[in-house]
């Protein structure tokens, strides 16, 4: 989920120049190149488990009492992957937390 969400925010950044990208109008070509490495990579081991939906979806279809033991970490595992994605695209990628932090400083210092 970190490595889709990270994808979907560099991909749709409003803040990109126009120079960082030769064709704008492809942002969804990254996404899905995203999801097919992310199923490529993690089918073998979860059944790539990055939507909740869908690993809720296979859950209730299979209905079995050992799938439900071990649910919890497809919804736990997903937001806090794009919660670090999110934090890391904000706070270190775009550094909008140090430059509001800075302006905050210097408002203050009047």
């Amino acid at each position: 989920t970190f490595v889709l969400v990270y994808t979907v925010f560099s991909a749709t950044d409003p803040k990109r120049n126009a120079r960082d990208s030769h064709i704008p109008v492809l942002a969804p070509l990254p996404i899905g190149f995203a999801v097919f490495m992310v199923h490529l990579a993690t089918i073998p081991i979860t059944g790539t488990g990055i939507n909740p939906a869908r690993s809720l979806g296979a859950a209730v279809i299979f209905n079995q009492d050992k799938i439900w033991d071990d649910h919890w970490i497809f919804w736990v595992g997903p937001f806090i992957g794009a919660a670090i994605a999110a934090i890391y695209h904000q706070f270190i990628l775009r550094a909008s937390g140090a430059k509001a932090l800075g302006s905050f400083r210097s408002s203050s210092a009047m």
